[in-house]
C-alpha cells in the first residue's frame, strides 16, 4: 500500500520541483495551493505530473472573483491535480486578464482537460491557446456572453414568457 505523505511533506515537494515557477505557494485545509503565472502553466502542469507525481487530472474551471467585496482578485482559471502515490492534492490557480482571458490549453500535458477546457471557454470567455477545439457544448453557437460570469446579466420574464404556466393567469403574471 503506498504511503500517505503529510500536507507539509507534499508542500516541500512540490516548492522543490517547481522552484522559482510558481508564486505563492501554501497549505489551504490540507492541500497545496500555487498561484502560477499563464506564460508559465504548461511547465508547471509538467513538472507536477512528472516530478511531483501527479498523474491524476481532476478538474479544471474558472472562477469569477471580480465583485467579491473581500477578495477582489478577478477572473482566474483553477485547475485540480492529485498524486496517487503521495495521496496528496494540488490546486493551481492560474490568473488571466478579464477583458481579454488567456491562457494556454493543457491538453498536451492531460487530455482530460479537453471537454473542461472547451466547458471554461463556453462559460467564462477564456481562450485557450493551443487547444484543438474550443466549441461550445451547451449553449447554441449563437449565443452572446459567458453565463458563469459575475458581469452576465439573465434576461427577464418580460423579455421570454414563463414557459412553465400551467393556466392563464400565471402566464400574465410571468410565473409565481
Amino acid at each position: 500500500m503506498l504511503e500517505r505523505v503529510s500536507p507539509e511533506e507534499a508542500l516541500e515537494r512540490v516548492r522543490t520541483a517547481l522552484g522559482d515557477r510558481a508564486g505563492e505557494l501554501r497549505l489551504n485545509f490540507g492541500q497545496v495551493d500555487l498561484v502560477c503565472e499563464p506564460t508559465r502553466l504548461v511547465d508547471v502542469m509538467t513538472a507536477l505530473r512528472d516530478d511531483v507525481g501527479c498523474r491524476y487530472f481532476t478538474f479544471l474551471s474558472g472562477v469569477d472573483r471580480s465583485e467579491v467585496a473581500d477578495n477582489p482578485g478577478g477572473l482566474e482559471v483553477l485547475i485540480h491535480v492529485y498524486s496517487p502515490d503521495g495521496r496528496f492534492h494540488v490546486n493551481v490557480h492560474v490568473p488571466v486578464d478579464a477583458e481579454a482571458p488567456r491562457c494556454p490549453s493543457i491538453t498536451g500535458v492531460y487530455r482530460g482537460a479537453l471537454w473542461q477546457e472547451r466547458e471554461c471557454h463556453e462559460m467564462f470567455g477564456v481562450d485557450f491557446e493551443g487547444h484543438p477545439g474550443l466549441s461550445n457544448l451547451y449553449l447554441p453557437e449563437d449565443f452572446e456572453g459567458h453565463p458563469l460570469r459575475r458581469s452576465f446579466k439573465l434576461p427577464t420574464r418580460a423579455v421570454k414568457e414563463w414557459p412553465g404556466a400551467k393556466d392563464p393567469d400565471e402566464a400574465a403574471t410571468g410565473g409565481r
